[in-house]
């Protein structure tokens, strides 16, 4: 079209376009402020112009597309940061609780009752016939046993809690998996209409976003537009349908198995337990299946340790009323009588050295001596008895044994000396009177050995003893094996916090590079407003003089006649 009508047409054209301009900043005003919006630009182009004289006349302008700015590089780079952002900010918070309460341990819990407990066996050695001294010493002890107690609940607590979490992020996961297929099949309608479907755009990067915090996924962009995920090696996201994650608990290994439901797979769930290492999901697993774990074994060996160690003490003293062979904490070694032992014998067994006492033995007492033998049947130690009493220490264990008579003979098997699951919450007291408690060495009588505080004197120096423990690579005293593990957590909860706060100022800086590029411009917006609706005016005026013309060429007729 030429002649003033073309001329209305180019106004025309001039209007629309610069409304779609207006429209277009207003929208990227309007949204400055919400997250994870993309800045749009429209893209104008030329008409086609018409053939005619004096040569191919503008046809004016026309709005073809409005254009998400964008850095898919830049994306692609946020999207992995999450994932280690994800990760380091679960371990962070997980262990930080563990750091705060091994604090607390350090100064004022279990490192505090275990000096007090073997100190005040001092106060026995001190004071041996003071009744109220040896019971103060059995309530140390008790609390001692609360104080393993509360650890380990600990553990349990923090291991029940990241078992929740995780849970839940695995159902945001399949939530937000079901959201991007969905997304996927609008965009896709959309474009198919020649629409540009930015806002859902928008929404599909914003949940991949959540699943990149989540876990370490991987995106794929198809020739049409659509997102393909992939997680652990495994589809999760076609272009128009999604699978589903499972968490699971595994009682065999008291952990959880993260399984995928890929799209369209009609056999067995896949476990991608194992590649799950990135994101909230993998520091959940990391903390919670890998180092709560370490911490719950060095807790258990602690436990173990200080149990065998007292006991083993303890069963060779002799308490005020005479009495022998009694352990003060209740055994985690197993004696197990092969046919019934005569009346008045007595067997303790206490793993001193558990990672020797790695095998059962089987214990014969007759008349005066006794004779420990492995499973094979060969004589591993062969002591005498003196009076029906005696002690031997053989393959990690001491084994006392006491009331044995001439005639009388007894056979055991001594059991489970490096088992130490569970040490530390079913630590208890034996049940003793304050008379039982054995701070002497030789059997006290009437007038005879009753201030006799050689053992209590023993087992005072437990405290600065280098003692063996399960898993060590060498004797260390208890307060340096149980340091073990403060400085272990505390390592952890810093490394972890020191990577947060490394990831963190990783992605502030990704996060401004997509705002110079990607984000809302208050200044530049304003900037093009002016420019369209200058625009605008103009073509307005254009269309308002090209009514003159038009209202001129009417009236010609008129005015020639």
């Amino acid at each position: 079209m030429s002649g003033v009508l073309g001329i209305l047409n180019i106004g025309k054209s001039g209007i629309e376009a610069n409304e779609a301009g207006l429209s277009t900043a207003g929208q990227n005003i309007s949204n400055v402020n919400t997250p994870g919006y993309t800045v749009e630009n429209v893209q104008f182009d030329q008409s086609q112009p018409n053939h005619g004289s004096p040569g191919m006349v503008g046809n004016g302008v026309r709005a073809t597309g409005i254009r998400r700015v964008v850095n898919s590089f830049l994306d692609a780079q946020m999207i992995r940061q999450k994932t280690r952002m994800g990760f380091w900010e679960s371990s962070r918070l997980s262990l930080s609780e563990l750091d705060t309460y091994f604090t607390h341990a350090q100064n004022q819990g279990l490192s505090k009752d275990i000096s007090r407990y073997l100190s005040t066996w001092e106060v026995v050695a001190n004071h041996p016939l003071d009744r109220s001294a040896r019971a103060t010493l059995i309530t140390y002890g008790k609390n001692l046993a609360e104080d393993f107690h509360q650890m380990a609940s600990l553990y349990s607590q923090t291991r029940n809690r990241l078992g929740e979490l995780l849970t839940s992020s695995v159902s945001t996961v399949n939530a937000d998996l079901s959201k991007i297929a969905h997304l996927n099949r609008e965009i896709l309608r959309a474009e198919a209409g020649g629409e540009s479907p930015n806002t859902l755009i928008d929404q599909r990067q914003q949940l991949m976003v959540q699943i990149s915090t989540l876990t370490n996924a991987h995106f794929f962009t198809d020739k049409n537009g659509a997102i393909t995920l992939h997680l652990g090696g495994q589809a999760a996201i076609t272009d128009i349908d999604s699978g589903r994650l499972e968490a699971v608990f595994d009682s065999s290994r008291n952990g959880f198995r993260i399984l995928i439901h890929p799209p369209g797979h009609s056999g067995p769930p896949i476990d991608i337990t194992d590649r799950i290492h990135g994101g909230k999901i993998g520091g959940y697993l990391d903390v919670r299946d890998k180092k709560v774990p370490l911490l719950e074994e060095h807790l258990d060996s602690l436990a173990h340790g200080l149990i065998n160690h007292v006991n083993a003490l303890h069963v060779q003293g002799y308490g005020l009323n005479g009495k022998t062979n009694q352990n003060f904490f209740l055994p985690t070694t197993t004696v197990e009588a092969q046919g019934s032992l005569p009346p008045g014998v007595t067997l303790t067994a206490n793993a001193v050295n558990p990672d020797e006492a790695n095998s059962p033995v089987d214990v014969t007492v007759s008349r005066s001596t006794i004779v420990v033998r492995d499973s094979s049947g060969k004589i591993l130690r062969k002591e005498s008895l003196s009076q029906g009493t005696g002690t031997v220490r053989v393959s990690g264990y001491l084994i006392r044994v006491s009331g044995v008579g001439k005639n009388e003979e007894a056979h055991v098997r001594v059991s489970g000396g490096n088992d130490t699951r569970g040490a530390a919450l079913s630590m208890q007291v034996n049940a003793l009177d304050p008379e039982d408690l054995a701070a002497g060495q030789f059997p006290v009588r009437e007038g005879h050995n009753q201030g006799d505080n050689k053992n209590a004197h023993l087992l005072f120096g437990l405290l600065q003893d280098r003692l063996h423990f399960s898993g060590g690579e060498k004797p260390v005293s208890l307060h340096d094996f149980f340091a073990t593990s403060v400085s272990t957590v505390g390592a952890w909860a810093r490394n972890a916090r020191d990577h947060y706060v490394a990831q963190s100022l990783i992605q502030k800086g990704l996060e401004n590079q997509r705002m110079t590029i990607s984000g809302v411009s208050i200044a530049g917006e304003s900037a093009r407003i002016i420019q369209y609706e200058k625009a605008y005016q103009a073509s307005a005026n254009l269309i308002h003089m090209t009514n003159r013309l038009l209202d001129t060429l009417v009236r010609l007729p008129n005015m020639s006649s």
